[in-house]
């Protein structure tokens, strides 16, 4: 974890700061939800399986559209 993100606690030791979760949806078409998973991959940001199945998006979206859910760690 970057220096600017550590606590220095007493007696100099560092200490990471409690993690959270983030989660990241991608809502589109499904070649660009698939399209947009691969290029976070390819980056380096996340692995392609830890992205949940598309499903329909529903009301989040358009007609056609998907819906992928990521949760990660930070």
């Amino acid at each position: 974890m970057a220096e600017e993100f550590l606590a220095i606690a007493e007696g100099g030791s560092k200490i990471q700061p409690a993690r959270e979760q983030i989660k990241h949806l991608l809502i589109g078409s499904p070649q660009a939800v698939k399209r947009t998973i691969q290029i976070l991959h390819v980056q380096g940001y996340s692995e392609v399986w830890f992205w949940s199945k598309p499903v329909p998006a529903g009301d989040l979206g358009r007609s056609g559209e998907v819906v992928s859910v990521l949760i990660k760690q930070i």
